[in-house]
C-alpha cells in the first residue's frame, strides 16, 4: 500500500472534499482522486461516498482513517527521529508554540528563559490566545506544540493532559469576607460579576450555570482579557471569575482578595497538543518536556498554598 495514498486518504477525510484535499497536499485534483481509487480497489470497498451534505466517509471509511492517522503518524515520528539522529541530536530550526493567557503567568517565561539558555539555534515564537483558539491552530498546522482545550471530533492530534487550573473568585474588596474564603455563587445575588464572553469557554458555561440557577448574581459583565478584568474590578466592589495561575502574583502583594469557588465547582484542563500528521522536532519534544516539568512544578506549588475546598453550607 503506497504511503500517499494513506496520507492523500487522511486529507480528504479531512477536508471533506476532493478539492480542498487536492490543495492541501499541493497535487492536482485528478491524481488525487485517481489514488483514492486505487486504494478504494485496493481495499476492495467504497471509502466515501455523496449524498445532500457532500463527500461523506462510509463506514468502512471512518474505520480506515482510525487506522490510517496512526500509521502515518508512526512513519514521520520514525523519519523525523532519524532526521534527529543523522544531524547529531543538534538542537535548532523552528519552532512555534501557542499558550493560553493564564499560563503566560509563572510558566512561560521561566520555560523559554530556561529553553533558549540550552538551545539558542532554535528559533521560537510563541502565539497567546484562548484555549479554543490555540487548538484549532494547532489543528490547522499553524502551531507546532500548543497548551490549550481538548479538541472535538478530530483523531488527528496528540493529547496528553498538562494542567488542571481552578477558577476563583477576584475582587478589590472583602466581598466574601477574608482572602482564600470559599465562596458560594448559587448565593451573592447582590454581586456584579465580570467574565468572560461566550467566545470563552468559561464565559459560555458560567452563562449556562446562571440559567440553571447554580449561579445567582446581580449583574454580569462580560469583558475578554486580563488587564481589562482586573482593571474593571480594580475599584468597585465587582468580582471577577479568573483562573488561579492568572492571578498567582496577586497573592501576596494583598492587592485583591482571591476566594475559591466552592460551589459550582469550576476546574479547567488544558493539554498539550500536537498534530500526529507531523510529528513534533527534536526542539519541540525537548520544550514540551520542559513545559511540563515547570506545569507540575507550578501544581505542587498550588497544593501547598491553596486551600482544599470544602463546600459551604447550603440551603437545599
Amino acid at each position: 500500500m503506497d504511503i500517499r495514498a494513506i496520507h492523500y486518504f487522511i486529507s480528504v477525510y479531512e477536508e471533506a472534499s476532493f478539492t480542498r484535499a487536492a490543495e492541501r497536499m499541493h497535487v492536482v485534483q485528478s491524481a488525487l482522486s485517481m489514488q483514492i481509487r486505487n486504494l478504494e480497489d485496493e481495499l476492495g470497498t467504497q471509502l466515501f461516498e455523496r449524498n445532500q451534505r457532500g463527500l461523506v466517509p462510509t463506514v468502512a471509511g471512518r474505520r480506515f482513517y482510525e487506522l490510517a492517522v496512526p500509521i502515518a503518524g508512526s512513519l514521520s515520528a520514525a523519519k523525523q527521529e532519524i532526521r534527529d539522529l543523522a544531524a547529531g541530536e543538534v538542537v535548532s530550526g523552528p519552532l512555534r508554540v501557542g499558550v493560553t493567557s493564564s499560563m503566560c503567568k509563572n510558566v512561560l517565561g521561566k520555560v523559554l528563559a530556561d529553553f533558549y539558555t540550552l538551545y539558542p539555534a532554535v528559533d521560537i515564537s510563541v502565539t497567546e490566545g484562548y484555549a479554543r483558539n490555540i487548538t484549532e491552530l494547532v489543528q490547522a498546522g499553524a502551531l507546532d506544540l500548543g497548551l490549550g482545550a481538548m479538541p472535538v471530533d478530530n483523531n488527528s492530534l496528540s493529547c496528553e493532559l498538562g494542567f488542571t487550573d481552578e477558577f476563583v473568585l477576584v475582587s478589590s474588596q472583602p466581598i466574601n469576607g477574608p482572602t482564600f474564603t470559599p465562596c458560594d455563587l448559587s448565593n451573592m445575588r447582590d454581586l456584579v460579576l465580570v467574565i468572560p464572553s461566550e467566545r470563552h469557554l468559561l464565559g459560555s458555561t458560567i452563562q449556562s450555570y446562571i440559567g440553571s440557577g447554580r449561579v445567582s448574581v446581580r449583574k454580569v459583565i462580560r469583558i475578554d482579557g486580563m488587564v481589562a478584568t482586573l482593571e474593571s474590578i480594580r475599584h468597585s466592589n465587582w468580582g471577577a471569575i479568573c483562573l488561579m495561575n492568572s492571578v498567582a502574583d496577586k497573592i501576596s502583594s494583598g492587592e485583591y482578595y482571591i476566594y475559591p469557588i466552592a460551589y459550582p465547582r469550576v476546574q479547567f484542563d488544558l493539554f498539550l497538543l500536537h498534530d500526529l500528521r507531523t510529528p513534533p522536532t527534536l526542539a519541540a519534544r525537548r520544550f514540551s518536556g520542559m513545559f511540563s516539568r515547570r506545569l507540575r512544578e507550578i501544581k505542587t506549588m498550588w497544593e501547598r498554598v491553596f486551600p482544599v475546598l470544602e463546600s459551604p453550607a447550603r440551603n437545599n
